[in-house]
């Protein structure tokens, strides 16, 4: 059994929908429906896996808060900011993105954005997803903080810090939208698209 498969099939194992993403610079979803088509059925990912073995993982983020910060140097990065995001599983993208993953708290009424809680700073919730580790796009590979377990059930996520809460419940100066990709493009939800983490993987630093 291959790397990936392994890894989708631990994913659903643990109660998170996945799919099969294309492994292009910009990976986008090989399912009809996107994220929609997204499941925890055994037969279905080995068969989707066994016809795409190099596909990357596609993981729907309803439940979960996904922080994408763009650039090792973005200097909302920083400080008590970073040490408290940090709490989180973390990975990093190809492109040098850093993802943070929280359980999204059962009656926020968050939804995904692009630049509402600071420039360059995205998240992915319900109605989203990511790609996730151990997925390979031919621009580079998807790798996971290093130290820490690499699967961990749901309910040992931690919840976001109050202060990330309070910006997602005020809003932040740009307006949010529904559906975003694991790079933060914006896409028309259930439509084929792409992106990291949900590895709820607790795994190490990137390079």
């Amino acid at each position: 059994m291959s790397e990936l498969l392994t890894a989708a099939l631990r994913y659903a194992e643990l109660g998170d929908r996945v799919f099969p993403c294309a492994n292009e610079e910009s990976p986008v979803p090989m399912t009809p429906h996107g994220f929609k088509d997204a499941t925890t059925n055994a037969e279905r990912i080995t068969a989707w896996w066994t016809q795409f073995p190099a596909a990357c993982i596609g993981m729907a983020t309803e439940g979960l808060l996904v922080v994408d910060v763009d650039g090792a140097m973005n200097p909302w990065l920083t400080g008590e900011r970073a040490l408290e995001l940090s709490v989180a599983p973390t990975a990093r993208t190809p492109r040098g993105e850093w993802h943070y993953v929280f359980r999204k708290p059962e009656r926020a009424a968050w939804r995904c954005s692009v630049g509402a809680v600071a420039p360059n700073v995205d998240t992915r919730m319900d109605g989203g997803y990511i790609v996730v580790a151990p997925s390979l796009r031919k621009d580079g590979a998807y790798h996971c903080n290093v130290g820490s377990e690499l699967y961990s059930p749901r309910e040992k996520l931690p919840g976001p810090p109050a202060w990330l809460a309070e910006a997602l419940s005020t809003g932040g100066p740009r307006p949010p939208i529904l559906s975003v990709t694991g790079d933060a493009n914006k896409i028309p939800e259930g439509q084929p698209t792409t992106p990291w983490l949900g590895l709820r993987a607790q795994c190490a630093v990137l390079a």
